[in-house]
């Protein structure tokens, strides 16, 4: 599947053919940003990515910049939307989108509110990652953690994937079970009361506990978070 060009909003737009292709092409980049170190010979020089994040982060927006830099491209930056850009102004998302894309030739936004990234795109003339769009979603950490356990295990299928936290709340839990509904994968779910993985992001058999210390056995895979307790109404 050719993702060229394309924005990258959701997990939905990925099928197993897909994500298999991007996981070997993603380990070939790896070999040839080891290669490049941010040479002017990187596959992306000349190229200018803009990072706006609306929200606090520190590995998302260091994994792209750094990606970025060392395939050779540039970074024009900004990790305090909320209070140092033009939304403090109230220009929407939609006209930041427009002008940002004239500018960028690739734009990577983290926000709050859910759907906020696919709105911003609306009117972008240049790709748009989603780096997490409130408690929605947040494809591209999915994509590099199904991609970590595919290059350390060799497959996806036959695994037993075990998530461990707020189940309920988690961007990253949803793009992880999302895409895993492609591979033959059974799910251990460990939450607290109340904190449980909604049904509607769980494709295949799965099972739910309170205590992590009864099924940890079980588990290949480990992937735990943090409780979200900026999502809460009253935390």
């Amino acid at each position: 599947m050719d993702y060229k060009g394309q924005h990258i909003l959701s997990t939905e737009q990925f099928d197993k053919d897909g994500l298999l292709e991007l996981f070997e092409e993603a380990k070939k980049m790896e070999i040839e940003a080891t290669a490049t170190a941010g040479s002017s010979n990187g596959d992306l020089n000349g190229k200018l990515m803009a990072v706006l994040f609306y929200e606090p982060s520190t590995r998302t927006r260091f994994s792209f910049e750094a990606a970025m830099l060392r395939l050779g491209g540039k970074v024009l930056s900004n990790a305090d939307m909320m209070e140092t850009s033009a939304h403090k102004k109230r220009e929407t998302l939609e006209d930041t989108g427009k002008v940002v894309s004239k500018i960028a030739d690739v734009i990577v936004m983290r926000h709050p509110e859910a759907g906020s990234v696919a709105k911003l795109a609306v009117k972008s003339e240049v790709p748009v990652f989603n780096a997490g769009d409130g408690a929605s979603e947040h494809p591209t950490q999915g994509l590099l953690d199904l991609y970590t356990v595919w290059k350390e295990k060799g497959t996806l299928d036959g695994l037993v994937w075990g998530m461990v936290g707020d189940l309920k709340n988690s961007r990253v839990f949803h793009s992880q079970a999302d895409l895993l509904k492609h591979f033959d994968v059974k799910f251990v779910l460990v939450s607290p009361e109340g904190l449980e993985m909604p049904t509607d992001y769980i494709n295949g058999e799965y099972r739910e506990s309170k205590e992590l210390s009864s099924v940890i056995g079980e588990m290949d895979v480990i992937s735990s978070n943090r409780i979200q307790e900026e999502r809460f109404a009253n935390p």
